[in-house]
């Protein structure tokens, strides 16, 4: 389970990698066009909106794999391994539990958004449902990311890793 957990989570990230990519793309395409052309690119605020759902949403999974979220140890690394492993333990489990209901939420509204075919309102009419489609996957692979965390620190005890 936490091969296929880990794959999709670097799946998550070349996706969260090529929204970057485009959001850098339009934004340069856009400031040449306002700078030399006097023509900025229509939309560029509503695709750039979008993209950074996905960027960030489809990256967490990956991150949290790695162990690479911010972390303040100040206290925790002057305490002893159990309760070390404890507090990292109630960390993943708080994290599990408040990503489960942004992932129950974010497919409700993502969900929803699809079925209506729910477009910003701007000079381009952008579809908002693939934003929200991105949220909801995203929280869903971070939520089996971190239950395979949480499994990882009751199977592993007290060893470091």
């Amino acid at each position: 389970m936490g091969a296929l957990v880990a794959r999709l989570g670097e799946l998550g990230l070349w996706l969260a990698g090529a929204s970057l990519f485009l959001m850098t793309l339009i934004g340069a395409i856009d400031i040449i066009g306002t700078k030399f052309l006097n023509r900025p690119l229509p939309g560029t605020f509503e695709a750039t909106e979008a993209l950074m759902v996905v960027a960030v949403f489809l990256a967490l999974a990956h991150t949290q794999a790695r162990g690479q979220h911010i972390a303040v140890d100040l206290v925790v690394s002057r305490l002893g391994p159990a309760a070390r492993r404890g507090l990292d333990l109630l960390a993943k489990l708080l994290t599990l539990g408040v990503f489960v209901l942004i992932a129950w939420r974010g497919w409700v509204l993502a969900l929803t958004s699809f079925s209506i075919r729910e477009y910003a309102s701007g000079i381009v009419q952008f579809p908002v449902y693939p934003s929200k489609l991105a949220l909801a996957l995203g929280a869903t692979l971070m939520v089996l990311q971190t239950a395979v965390d949480v499994a990882r620190v009751l199977r592993d005890g007290d060893r470091p890793g």
